[in-house]
């Protein structure tokens, strides 16, 4: 007697034959929508039947028609099981090929993004899939929308932060005491119109320490600490690293370390910064790092590096001493002496 490969009865009467046994034709349905063929086209894809719109891929939910590749049981596009067994693009979401990039943070992309600006403040490519955006400025710099989410946009915030940073500054040796050094938060325009130097093509403004010195006759007659800029909706960690290098060029505004080198100024604030970090356990903080370690700015770069070589032959106190007096950073030689 024969019997349903569906219902297992037996067959009496009316029945068909696919996929070589036989069915009571209510029997022989798609293993998709689970209705019957009842006369339709199907197709078979591991001895199961499916109508020709039912066999669907599992990443697109588009209909297979033509070639197919096996993937955990299941048939899938060419093309989507390579996007699901190959690493993506974190910019176009394309499978990568050999040749690709991975940025400090762990994103691959491909090798033909260049079109894509980098953000100022964590070096991201600015793109939809990646920072959901960003914010280009004339001059060049770029907040992506990732750090602005996190960034400091208030007043309240940003003087809170200021206390946290002169108390840090402080714990090394650097105390501000009663001195006022007030922050404000601003734009592009006025960090550049604030601008004393013109220097800063591979270092974005992102903080000014605006001071008057007014001279007559080659005396200094007035001194006066305005304030403090740095660029709005910068991300958290990175507004603090730029409030403790102002501090620092308060520090030494208050201090009366007068006509210091640019590169011994800037490189001894910088240091002040990588101190800092030193002490954080965190990602952005070794981000940073690095960018300081790594940077060719003849000024931020070279001035770092040469502090830090100077604070392996002098505690920062007697560094301090020295640069104030001699207007230079120390040799070994003049560390030994001094």
């Amino acid at each position: 007697m024969n019997y349903c490969q569906g219902c297992k009865k037996p067959l009496k009467g009316q029945f068909i034959k696919a996929m070589g046994m036989r069915w009571h034709p209510g029997c022989f349905r798609c293993s998709g929508c689970r209705k019957p063929f009842a006369g339709k086209a199907f197709v078979v894809f591991r001895n199961r039947a499916f109508h020709p719109d039912c066999l669907k891929c599992p990443s697109c939910r588009k209909p297979i028609k033509g070639n197919y590749v096996e993937l955990d049981e299941m048939a899938w596009h060419p093309v989507c099981a390579q996007k699901q067994t190959a690493p993506l693009c974190s910019v176009c979401r394309n499978p990568l090929t050999r040749n690709y990039f991975v940025d400090f943070w762990g994103n691959a992309f491909c090798n033909n993004h260049h079109g894509h600006p980098e953000c100022s403040s964590c070096s991201r490519l600015v793109c939809d899939n990646l920072t959901n955006g960003g914010m280009q400025y004339p001059d060049g710099v770029v907040i992506c929308n990732k750090c602005s989410l996190n960034g400091v946009s208030t007043q309240e915030r940003a003087d809170s932060i200021a206390v946290e940073m002169r108390s840090a500054l402080a714990s090394v040796g650097l105390g501000l005491n009663s001195t006022q050094t007030p922050v404000k938060l601003c734009g592009r325009d006025e960090l550049n119109d604030a601008s004393q130097h013109e220097f800063h093509d591979n270092h974005p403004i992102l903080g000014v320490t605006r001071t008057t010195i007014t001279h007559r006759k080659g005396q200094v007659l007035a001194r006066n600490f305005d304030c403090i800029l740095i660029q709005i909706n910068l991300p958290e960690e990175h507004f603090r690293t730029v409030m403790i290098h102002e501090l620092t060029h308060a520090w030494f505004f208050y201090n009366y370390y007068e006509n210091l080198p640019l590169k011994v100024e800037e490189g001894m604030c910088v240091l002040m910064e990588y101190i800092w970090l030193k002490n954080l356990n965190t990602k952005d903080a070794e981000f940073r790092k690095k960018q300081i370690e790594q940077s060719a700015d003849p000024i931020y770069g070279d001035g770092f590096r040469e502090a830090r070589e100077s604070l392996k032959h002098m505690p920062l106190s007697s560094l301090l001493e020295f640069i104030k007096d001699k207007k230079k950073f120390p040799s070994r030689w003049n560390s030994f002496f001094f």
